[in-house]
């Protein structure tokens, strides 16, 4: 695969190590940072009066030096070491589309990379700024079978376009929706005002995604929701940070009270590890502009650190199967 538009971190996620040809990969859950920005004109993470001085993928993987050489350390979280089999290959592919060469965009290589990533039989574990970058991500798993896209938000993410554009922050579920390997979808955190108006509910119900509201977490609990979730033997996992509570994730674009804990999230994870396979995670919206001490970077470097011992626990990791990869 021509890697070109893969550029090495300047800091691996907790001390990986780095792969810098996606052909040669070899590993068992590959971290992968996207640089996509949806290209909306009035785009705040375009005319925010603060500009990012550092990306997203950065500040997480910046975050996530204070595990690094702590991978085999005993975790209070599963009440045993992170990693009971060492033999798990854990590596970070860098970024995609950091540097380009006329400054534009091209969402196909973030769709040609997590393709190579699933071709070599490897989780991707992505991390990004804009959920935008959703899109060409979920675009690369054509071939897979009857996944459930398990979206954590505080918005639904079904406007048909916005600005005239299809393919931004606010259309990520609408657009997995039409592709024909996204057999089922819920849609859990959800609260207060958002984007969506009646007619994108309306249209999220007819393809059958099932809302769970933050409050519904709150008052009943993960396993009481867990059950309205659709059956499947593969499960997609997509984060927006602004699920999570403000006292832990206050770097956001649009922050608002009621949102999900830590504990909450990851026992959400962990749950759906023990009902089937985890396909792929993504986390996207920390915005290193809009944060506090680092403190939202922080708790998303945490919470992947989670997901790889949830997916090294459940066995999750070496039942990933090869797709046929495309050459691009």
């Amino acid at each position: 695969m021509n890697s070109n538009f893969l550029t090495p971190p300047m800091h691996s996620f907790a001390g990986l190590p780095v792969c810098r040809q996606l052909d040669d990969l070899e590993a068992d859950i590959a971290i992968i940072g996207l640089h996509y920005v949806s290209p909306y004109p009035q785009n705040p993470a375009i005319l925010s009066p603060h500009p990012a001085v550092e990306t997203a993928p950065d500040a997480i993987r910046m975050q996530s030096s204070r595990f690094i050489g702590h991978l085999g350390h005993y975790d209070f979280d599963f009440n045993d070491v992170l990693l009971p089999d060492p033999r798990i290959r854990l590596v970070d592919c860098g970024d995609v589309d950091r540097k380009t060469a006329d400054g534009r965009q091209n969402p196909e290589h973030i769709t040609a990379a997590v393709r190579t990533i699933l071709a070599r039989g490897a989780m991707p574990i992505a991390i990004g700024t804009d959920e935008g970058g959703f899109i060409p991500y979920v675009r690369a798993f054509e071939g897979c079978r009857e996944l459930c896209v398990i979206h954590i938000d505080a918005h639904i993410d079904w406007r048909n376009e916005r600005y005239g554009i299809l393919d931004g922050y606010s259309s990520g579920m609408r657009r997995a929706s039409e592709m024909p390997w996204i057999q089922s979808m819920a849609q859990i955190g959800l609260r207060g005002i958002g984007s969506a108006g009646p007619q994108e509910i309306s249209d999220a119900r007819l393809f059958g995604s099932v809302f769970i509201r933050a409050r519904d977490i709150h008052q009943n609990g993960i396993h009481a929701c867990m059950e309205k979730i659709p059956v499947t033997d593969q499960y997609l996992i997509t984060i927006d940070a602004d699920a999570l509570d403000m006292a832990i994730a206050p770097g956001v674009l649009y922050p608002s009270p009621g949102r999900l804990t830590f504990d909450e999230t990851t026992d959400l994870v962990r749950t759906l590890a023990s009902k089937g396979r985890i396909a792929g995670i993504s986390l996207f919206e920390v915005r290193p502009e809009r944060d506090i001490n680092g403190l939202t970077a922080s708790t998303a470097a945490q919470l992947i650190i989670h997901f790889i011992g949830t997916m090294a626990r459940y066995g999750n990791y070496n039942r990933i199967p090869r797709l046929p990869q495309t050459r691009h």
